[in-house]
C-alpha cells in the first residue's frame, strides 16, 4: 500500500476531501496519522493509469465553422449599415443646402417686394409736388418739336429699366433742350400719367414707351 495525503488521495480517486473523510469514518478507505497529518493507505492498483493526450486536429471542428460563418454574416451586415449611414449623410447634407438655398432666394424676393412698395410709396410722396408745379404750366405754350426721342434705359441703382421704356428726362437732355423746353414738355407728359398708356411715373420719374412720339402721346386723351 501507499501513504497519500486526503488531498492526494482526493485527486486519484476523483471525489471529493469531504468523501474521502467519510469514507474514512465509515472504514472503507485505511487511514494512518502521522505528525498529526492524515494519510491515506490505497492499494497500488488504486490508482489511476495516466492516459496518453488525444492528439490535437489542425482541422478545425464544426462548431468553429459555424462560429466563423457567424461572424463572416454579421461583418456584411455591419458593412450593409455603414454604406446605408453614409447615403443618409450624403442625402441630409443635400437637403440642408436645398433648404438654405431656398431661404436665401425666399429673403431676397421678400426684400425686393419691399423695396418696391417703398419705391411705389415714395413715388405717392413726390407726385403731388409735381401735379402742384402743372396749373403754372397749363396756359403756356409748348414750342419743342415732338420728333421721336432717343433711346435710354432707366438710370436706377440696382434696378434698370425694362428696354421697352425711354427716360424722358435724359432723352431731352441728350437732344440738348433747354431746361425751360424740358419743364414745358413735363408737365404735359405728366398730365397723360394715368390717362394713356405709354406714359408712366416711377419713383418721380417720368418714362415713355419706346418708339413713340411726343406728338403722339400729347394728343391721346
Amino acid at each position: 500500500m501507499a501513504k497519500f495525503t486526503v488531498a492526494e488521495a482526493s485527486e486519484i480517486l476523483g471525489i471529493t476531501k469531504e468523501a474521502i473523510y467519510n469514507r474514512i469514518r465509515r472504514g472503507t478507505l485505511k487511514s494512518v496519522s502521522e505528525a498529526g497529518v492524515k494519510h491515506v493507505l490505497l492499494e497500488d492498483e488504486a490508482r489511476p493509469v495516466a492516459s496518453a493526450p488525444k492528439p490535437s486536429s489542425s482541422k478545425p471542428s464544426l462548431q468553429e465553422d459555424r462560429y466563423v460563418e457567424l461572424l463572416k454574416e454579421q461583418v456584411g451586415e455591419f458593412k450593409t449599415l455603414v454604406k446605408k449611414l453614409e447615403e443618409d449623410k450624403e442625402r441630409l447634407i443635400a437637403e440642408k443646402e436645398a433648404l438654405l438655398v431656398r431661404s436665401k432666394e425666399e429673403v431676397e424676393r421678400i426684400y425686393k417686394e419691399r423695396d418696391k412698395q417703398l419705391k411705389a410709396i415714395l413715388s405717392l410722396a413726390t407726385r403731388p409736388l409735381l401735379e402742384r408745379a402743372l396749373p403754372m404750366m397749363k396756359n403756356e405754350t409748348i414750342d419743342a418739336d415732338f420728333e421721336e426721342l432717343t433711346p435710354y434705359e432707366k438710370e436706377m441703382v440696382g434696378q434698370p429699366a425694362p428696354q421697352e421704356w425711354v427716360n424722358l428726362t435724359l432723352s431731352m437732355e441728350k437732344k440738348g433742350m433747354s431746361e425751360k423746353k424740358q419743364k414745358k414738355i413735363s408737365m404735359a407728359i405728366l398730365e397723360k400719367v394715368g390717362f394713356c398708356e405709354d406714359v408712366k411715373e416711377d419713383n418721380g420719374t417720368l418714362f415713355i414707351k419706346r418708339g413713340k412720339k411726343l406728338k403722339e402721346i400729347l394728343g391721346k386723351a
